[in-house]
C-alpha cells in the first residue's frame, strides 16, 4: 500500500493502521488485514464526524490556519482543540511519565463537574475536538461519563486514551460508553504481562483485555457506531519483537484501528534502553538529525490542567510554565495574553516577547540542552527546584 508520507516512515512516527471501512477517509480494509494510513501527527479535520463540524467550528478553523500561515502574533480565532484534564491522579508508575515517577510539579487532583460545565460552556462553539487527558488517568474520575455526555450534548466530540488497567464498579463501563464518548485510545504495551508490565507498572493486562473485551461488547449490543475503539502500542525495545502479536490480539478482539506509537524522551538525559533497534518508531532526534520546526500549538490549541492551569501544550506538566488559569480569566484573554504571544513570537519573524516561556527554550527542538526534564519523562518545567523531586 502506498504511504501518504514517506518522509515520517524513514525519520520514524507513529503509525495508524485502521481496518474499518467508515472511521477515517484515508482507512481501507483488504481482506481483514490492517493497511497503514495516515503518517501524519497531530489533529486531522477528517477525525471528527461531520456531526460535529457546525459551519462556525469549521470557519474558526480555517481563520486560525490562516493566522497561523500569516504567523500573526494576536488571534481572531480561538483554540479549535482543547485537552482538559480530568485528574492527574493515575493508578500505574510508568517510568517515563512526570505522574509515575511522582515529580511533583503539580498537585494532585480531580476536576469537578461544576467547573467542566463552566470550561465546556465557554469554548463550545469553536472546539472540533476536545480531549479528556493529560497527566492522569481519566477513567478513575466518578463523573468521567458524566462530563464526556455534557460535552456531546454540547455539541463536542470527545476523545480520550487510558490504561484500562482498573476493576470497575458495576455499571461503570455501560455509562462510560453510552455517554457519546468519540474515539477510545487502550494502551497496551506488550502481550503477555512480564513485557506489558515493564513500562505499565502496576498495570495487569488480564484485566485490561477483559475490560476492553466488555467494551466492545456494550458498543456492539447497542449498536453504537461509537466510540472509535483504537488500541495502542508503544514501541520500545522490550517489546518490538510482539508488534506482530499486538496486531494479531488487536484483529481477534474486533478493535476499529491499531496505533504503533512511538515514546518520547530527552536525548540529552533520559536512558535510550528505551529505544526500540527498529528506526521506523524512533524521532528523527534522536537519530541525530536536528531540525527545528515549527509548532502548531500556540495557534491551534491549549491544554487546561485540573486545576484551571493552562499549558501551551501536551508535553509541559509544571505550574510553573503555566500561561494563565481559567478559572481566574476567560478562555480568550489568556489565548491572547503576553505568553501566548511571546511563544507565537518564537516562531514568527515579528518578535515581541515579553515574557520568558517554556517555548522559548522547547522550539520544537527536543535536543535543546537547556531543556529540563524531570526523570525520563517528556515534561518541559522552567522550575530547576524540582529536579531532585523524584
Amino acid at each position: 500500500m502506498q504511504h501518504d508520507n514517506e518522509a515520517l516512515i524513514e525519520f520514524g512516527g507513529s503509525k495508524r493502521i485502521s481496518v474499518a471501512d467508515d472511521v477515517r477517509i484515508k482507512a481501507k480494509r483488504v481482506n481483514d488485514d490492517w493497511g497503514v494510513f495516515d503518517q501524519e501527527q497531530g489533529f486531522h479535520l477528517y477525525d471528527v464526524p461531520n456531526d460535529f463540524r457546525t459551519e462556525s467550528k469549521v470557519e474558526n478553523y480555517k481563520l486560525s490556519l490562516k493566522e497561523e500561515k500569516q504567523q500573526k502574533l494576536i488571534l481572531e480565532s480561538k483554540p479549535y482543540h482543547i485537552d482538559i484534564e480530568p485528574t492527574n491522579i493515575c493508578n500505574l508508575k510508568c517510568p517515563l511519565c512526570s505522574t509515575g515517577i511522582d515529580a511533583k510539579t503539580r498537585k494532585k487532583g480531580t476536576l469537578t463537574f461544576e467547573k467542566f460545565k463552566h470550561l465546556i460552556d465557554e469554548s463550545k462553539g469553536t472546539i472540533l475536538q476536545l480531549s479528556l487527558q493529560n497527566w492522569g488517568e481519566p477513567t478513575l474520575v466518578h463523573d468521567l461519563p458524566k462530563m464526556i455526555r455534557y460535552a456531546f450534548d454540547s455539541g463536542v466530540f470527545v476523545r480520550l486514551s487510558t490504561n484500562l488497567s482498573i476493576e470497575y464498579p458495576d455499571g461503570y463501563l455501560e455509562q462510560f460508553i453510552n455517554s457519546g464518548l468519540g474515539r477510545l485510545i487502550v494502551d497496551i504495551d506488550g502481550t503477555t504481562q512480564d513485557v506489558y508490565e515493564k513500562y505499565r507498572r502496576n498495570g495487569n493486562l488480564d484485566t485490561v483485555l477483559k475490560n476492553l473485551e466488555n467494551i466492545i461488547k456494550i458498543k456492539k449490543q447497542n449498536k453504537l457506531q461509537y466510540p472509535i475503539i483504537q488500541a495502542r502500542m508503544l514501541v520500545m525495545k522490550h517489546n518490538e519483537h510482539q508488534i506482530d502479536e499486538f496486531k494479531e490480539l488487536a484483529r481477534k478482539l474486533c478493535v476499529d484501528e491499531i496505533e504503533l506509537g512511538n515514546i518520547q524522551l530527552n536525548p540529552n538525559t533520559a536512558s535510550k534502553d528505551w529505544l526500540p533497534k527498529n528506526d521506523e518508531f524512533v524521532y528523527e532526534t534522536y537519530m541525530g538529525e536536528r531540525r527545528k520546526t515549527p509548532c502548531h500549538w500556540p495557534w491551534s490549541g491549549m491544554v487546561i490542567s485540573w486545576d484551571g492551569g493552562v499549558a501551551p501544550c501536551s508535553i509541559v506538566d509544571d505550574e510553573n510554565s503555566d500561561f494563565g488559569n481559567v478559572f481566574e480569566n476567560d478562555i480568550m484573554s489568556i489565548w491572547n495574553n503576553e505568553y501566548y504571544v511571546s511563544a507565537r513570537s518564537e516562531f514568527a519573524k515579528t518578535k515581541e516577547i515579553s515574557k520568558f516561556t517554556i517555548c522559548n527554550m522547547c522550539k520544537n527542538d527536543t535536543h535543546n540542552p537547556n531543556l529540563f526534564r524531570v526523570g525520563d519523562s517528556f515534561s518541559l518545567t522552567l522550575n530547576r527546584s524540582t529536579q531532585n523531586r523524584q
